[in-house]
């Protein structure tokens, strides 16, 4: 009985780990609207958008351009 509730302790104890080391933020990269940042528990990784996209932060994911978007220091 004793193993039984160690063993349900240790699964949950694992469980909880892994779920906030699964869990990433995405955040705009500062300056460049074409990039952005994905962090999790093991550092963060500077991603590009595709051709002709931009890092939206409202959605979280790379959009079409808009036209009042602030911090884009890449821009022409």
């Amino acid at each position: 009985m004793k193993f039984n509730a160690a063993l349900l302790l240790a699964l949950l104890c694992m469980s909880l780990y892994l779920f906030e080391y699964s869990m990433a933020q995405v955040m705009p990269y500062p300056g460049d609207c074409t990039k952005y940042q994905q962090c999790d528990a093991s550092g963060c990784f500077v991603l590009s958008c595709g051709a002709g996209t931009e890092f939206n932060p409202a959605i979280g994911t790379c959009d079409y351009p808009l036209q009042n978007r602030e911090g884009c220091n890449n821009r022409g």
